[in-house]
Protein backbone atom coordinates (compact mmCIF):
# COMPACT_ATOMS: atom_id res chain seq x y z
CA UNK A 1 0.00 0.00 0.00
CA UNK A 2 0.97 3.16 -0.49
CA UNK A 3 2.52 5.35 2.34
CA UNK A 4 0.09 8.42 1.38
CA UNK A 5 -2.66 9.49 -1.65
CA UNK A 6 -3.21 13.01 -2.82
CA UNK A 7 -6.91 12.95 -3.03
CA UNK A 8 -9.20 15.58 -5.06
CA UNK A 9 -12.88 14.75 -3.87
CA UNK A 10 -15.64 16.97 -5.55
CA UNK A 11 -18.73 17.43 -3.51
CA UNK A 12 -21.97 15.81 -5.23
CA UNK A 13 -23.87 18.09 -7.22
CA UNK A 14 -21.52 21.13 -7.22
CA UNK A 15 -18.21 22.89 -8.49
CA UNK A 16 -16.57 22.45 -5.39
CA UNK A 17 -13.64 19.98 -4.39
CA UNK A 18 -11.58 18.96 -1.04
CA UNK A 19 -7.89 18.66 -2.28
CA UNK A 20 -5.45 17.15 0.57
CA UNK A 21 -3.22 13.47 1.39
CA UNK A 22 -4.10 11.15 3.45
CA UNK A 23 -2.76 7.99 4.19
CA UNK A 24 -6.35 6.39 4.04
CA UNK A 25 -8.05 8.30 2.02
CA UNK A 26 -11.45 6.59 3.34
CA UNK A 27 -11.05 7.70 7.27
CA UNK A 28 -9.97 11.16 5.75
CA UNK A 29 -13.58 11.37 4.18
CA UNK A 30 -15.67 9.74 6.53
CA UNK A 31 -13.88 12.82 9.01
CA UNK A 32 -15.92 15.40 6.11
CA UNK A 33 -19.18 13.20 6.67
CA UNK A 34 -20.68 10.08 8.25
CA UNK A 35 -22.45 9.72 4.50
CA UNK A 36 -19.66 10.63 3.00
CA UNK A 37 -21.17 8.03 0.06
CA UNK A 38 -24.05 11.11 -0.40
CA UNK A 39 -21.82 14.05 0.34
CA UNK A 40 -18.81 13.54 -2.20
CA UNK A 41 -19.11 12.22 -5.69
CA UNK A 42 -16.83 9.11 -5.32
CA UNK A 43 -17.46 8.35 -9.52
CA UNK A 44 -15.13 11.79 -10.28
CA UNK A 45 -12.90 11.61 -7.01
CA UNK A 46 -9.08 11.57 -8.52
CA UNK A 47 -6.47 9.24 -5.92
CA UNK A 48 -2.22 9.76 -6.71
CA UNK A 49 -0.63 7.46 -4.71
CA UNK A 50 3.12 8.67 -3.42
CA UNK A 51 6.25 6.55 -1.85
CA UNK A 52 6.15 9.01 1.13
CA UNK A 53 4.15 11.42 2.63
CA UNK A 54 6.74 14.20 2.60
CA UNK A 55 6.52 13.69 -1.05
CA UNK A 56 2.37 13.89 -1.26
CA UNK A 57 3.71 16.87 1.16
CA UNK A 58 5.51 18.59 -1.29
CA UNK A 59 3.08 18.02 -4.23
CA UNK A 60 -0.04 19.01 -1.99
CA UNK A 61 1.54 22.46 -1.31
CA UNK A 62 2.38 23.49 -4.69
CA UNK A 63 -0.93 22.19 -5.92
CA UNK A 64 -2.41 24.56 -2.93
CA UNK A 65 -0.20 27.66 -3.94
CA UNK A 66 -1.08 27.02 -7.81
CA UNK A 67 -5.28 27.06 -7.13
CA UNK A 68 -5.14 30.27 -4.78
CA UNK A 69 -7.46 32.03 -6.91
CA UNK A 70 -9.76 29.63 -6.99
CA UNK A 71 -10.32 28.70 -3.20
CA UNK A 72 -13.70 29.02 -1.80
CA UNK A 73 -14.48 28.52 1.91
CA UNK A 74 -15.32 25.11 3.47
CA UNK A 75 -19.17 23.82 2.86
CA UNK A 76 -21.57 24.21 5.74
CA UNK A 77 -21.70 20.63 6.11
CA UNK A 78 -18.42 19.94 6.82
CA UNK A 79 -17.96 19.78 10.44
CA UNK A 80 -14.91 22.28 11.16
CA UNK A 81 -13.40 19.26 13.53
CA UNK A 82 -12.19 18.00 10.26
CA UNK A 83 -9.82 20.46 9.53
CA UNK A 84 -8.71 21.24 5.92
CA UNK A 85 -10.38 24.41 6.09
CA UNK A 86 -8.66 25.98 3.14
CA UNK A 87 -8.38 23.34 1.06
CA UNK A 88 -11.43 23.91 -0.71
CA UNK A 89 -11.68 25.15 -4.79
CA UNK A 90 -14.35 25.97 -6.84
CA UNK A 91 -14.48 26.43 -10.56
CA UNK A 92 -11.02 24.28 -10.46
CA UNK A 93 -12.21 21.15 -11.99
CA UNK A 94 -10.26 20.80 -15.52
CA UNK A 95 -7.05 21.88 -13.33
CA UNK A 96 -7.35 19.38 -10.81
CA UNK A 97 -8.06 16.78 -13.42
CA UNK A 98 -4.82 17.71 -15.20
CA UNK A 99 -2.96 17.83 -12.09
CA UNK A 100 -4.03 14.00 -11.66
CA UNK A 101 -3.29 13.00 -15.49
CA UNK A 102 0.17 14.73 -14.77
CA UNK A 103 1.16 12.94 -11.77
CA UNK A 104 -0.31 9.37 -13.21
CA UNK A 105 2.14 10.41 -16.48
CA UNK A 106 5.14 11.06 -13.89
CA UNK A 107 4.63 7.46 -12.73
CA UNK A 108 2.57 7.75 -9.73
CA UNK A 109 -0.06 5.33 -9.42
CA UNK A 110 -3.55 7.33 -10.18
CA UNK A 111 -6.74 6.27 -10.19
CA UNK A 112 -9.01 8.69 -12.29
CA UNK A 113 -11.64 8.20 -11.49
CA UNK A 114 -11.14 6.75 -8.24
CA UNK A 115 -14.38 4.71 -7.87
CA UNK A 116 -12.88 1.14 -7.80
CA UNK A 117 -10.60 2.28 -5.36
CA UNK A 118 -13.43 2.77 -2.94
CA UNK A 119 -14.74 0.23 -3.12
CA UNK A 120 -11.94 -1.70 -3.18
CA UNK A 121 -10.95 0.15 0.15
CA UNK A 122 -14.48 -0.61 1.58
CA UNK A 123 -14.53 -4.13 0.76
CA UNK A 124 -10.97 -4.26 2.76
CA UNK A 125 -12.81 -3.88 5.89
CA UNK A 126 -15.56 -6.66 5.17
CA UNK A 127 -13.52 -9.51 7.34
CA UNK A 128 -14.11 -6.63 10.48
CA UNK A 129 -18.08 -6.06 9.13
CA UNK A 130 -19.39 -8.89 11.38
CA UNK A 131 -17.45 -8.25 14.71
CA UNK A 132 -18.32 -4.85 14.63
CA UNK A 133 -21.99 -5.67 13.64
CA UNK A 134 -22.37 -8.55 16.34
CA UNK A 135 -20.78 -5.54 18.91
CA UNK A 136 -23.29 -3.25 17.95
CA UNK A 137 -25.94 -5.61 18.80
CA UNK A 138 -24.70 -6.70 22.09
CA UNK A 139 -26.92 -6.21 25.24
CA UNK A 140 -30.00 -5.94 22.32
CA UNK A 141 -32.88 -8.36 23.06
CA UNK A 142 -33.58 -10.16 19.69
CA UNK A 143 -37.01 -8.13 19.52
CA UNK A 144 -35.75 -5.14 20.46
CA UNK A 145 -35.04 -2.17 18.27
CA UNK A 146 -31.66 0.15 19.21
CA UNK A 147 -31.29 3.61 20.35
CA UNK A 148 -32.39 6.08 17.64
CA UNK A 149 -28.76 7.76 17.99
CA UNK A 150 -27.10 4.51 17.47
CA UNK A 151 -29.10 2.91 15.14
CA UNK A 152 -28.40 6.01 12.66
CA UNK A 153 -24.87 5.38 13.31
CA UNK A 154 -25.22 2.13 12.03
CA UNK A 155 -27.42 2.48 9.21
CA UNK A 156 -24.56 5.47 8.11
CA UNK A 157 -21.99 2.50 7.75
CA UNK A 158 -23.93 0.05 6.70
CA UNK A 159 -25.65 2.22 3.76
CA UNK A 160 -22.06 3.14 2.26
CA UNK A 161 -21.94 -0.71 0.93
CA UNK A 162 -25.21 -0.20 -1.25
CA UNK A 163 -24.41 3.26 -1.97
CA UNK A 164 -21.32 1.79 -4.15
CA UNK A 165 -22.88 -1.13 -5.34
CA UNK A 166 -21.79 -3.64 -2.41
CA UNK A 167 -23.67 -6.00 -1.14
CA UNK A 168 -23.45 -6.14 2.82
CA UNK A 169 -25.53 -8.70 3.77
CA UNK A 170 -23.01 -11.77 3.53
CA UNK A 171 -20.58 -10.09 5.95
CA UNK A 172 -23.18 -9.45 9.18
CA UNK A 173 -24.74 -11.61 11.71
CA UNK A 174 -28.20 -12.47 10.80
CA UNK A 175 -30.09 -10.70 13.37
CA UNK A 176 -28.65 -7.55 11.10
CA UNK A 177 -29.64 -8.66 8.41
CA UNK A 178 -32.90 -8.66 9.69
CA UNK A 179 -33.25 -5.13 11.21
CA UNK A 180 -31.29 -3.85 8.31
CA UNK A 181 -33.30 -5.49 5.70
CA UNK A 182 -36.35 -4.21 7.42
CA UNK A 183 -34.99 -0.67 7.34
CA UNK A 184 -34.21 -1.02 4.27
CA UNK A 185 -37.72 -2.21 3.12
CA UNK A 186 -39.53 0.69 4.46
CA UNK A 187 -37.64 3.48 2.68
CA UNK A 188 -38.00 1.64 -0.15
CA UNK A 189 -34.45 0.90 -0.93
CA UNK A 190 -32.46 -2.06 -2.57
CA UNK A 191 -30.11 -4.10 -0.11
CA UNK A 192 -27.28 -3.50 -2.83
CA UNK A 193 -24.77 -5.92 -4.52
Amino acid sequence: MPACHLYILPLLHEDIAKVGISVDPLARVRAFSRRYYESFDLDRSLLLAFDSVAEARRRETALHRALRVWRAPAPLTVPALAGGGTEWYRGAWPQLQAEAAAGAAAGHQAWLPADDWWRARLQAEEPRLYEWAEACLRDVPDDAPLPQTHWSRVVDVLDAWPALGLGVAHALPEAMVTRYSTHRTAWHLPLGG
